[in-house]
């Protein structure tokens, strides 16, 4: 399985990236493994706020990971 992973903002700041291509042996994964992943490859993010979206849509942690899909890193967003 590979997905694309997008990291925006402050996140982007910490990965030094604003994308990057992941393989798993898996089919799936939940998005609570995917984000234990990321963190232990990105220490810095277990500080950070952030939600996850999957294919645009915000996810909750138990939500299913498939091949190909796109996976936001978003931090919080403030608005008026």
């Amino acid at each position: 399985m590979t997905i694309t992973l997008k990291y925006f903002g402050l996140l982007a700041d910490i990965t030094q990236l604003k994308e990057e291509q992941f393989s798993f042996d898996e089919d799936t994964i939940s998005v609570f493994e995917l984000k234990s992943k990321i963190e232990s490859s990105y220490q810095n993010m277990q500080n950070a706020a952030y939600n996850i979206a999957i294919n645009q849509t915000i996810s909750d942690l138990k939500t299913t990971i498939k091949d190909n899909d796109v996976i936001a890193f978003l931090p919080p967003f403030a608005g008026g």
